[in-house]
């Protein structure tokens, strides 16, 4: 299985970097985007935390967010001790 890094090392949709991000901390069982796309823009609890997270990551530097766009991709100059 990719990593984070490899999934999201270009810009990506917001709600393929939502089912990254879901995927990776084991809320959904498979990986099947086309299952849970509805998901991600449905506006509930689990969909709001998932854009709160894509937020607070873009917050603390570990991803970079294009907002012309809304799209998402990983910082590679990100490092968590600094």
């Amino acid at each position: 299985m990719k990593t984070l890094n490899e999934k999201m090392k270009d810009w990506t949709d917001a709600d393929i970097a939502m089912h990254e991000i879901a995927l990776k901390l084991e809320l959904i069982p498979e990986d099947n985007f086309p299952k849970f796309k509805s998901y991600y823009w449905s506006g509930t609890e689990k969909s709001k935390a998932l854009k709160n997270i894509l937020n607070e990551l873009t917050n603390i530097g570990f991803l970079d967010f294009n907002t012309d766009e809304n799209t998402f991709k990983i910082n590679q100059e990100f490092c968590f001790e600094k």
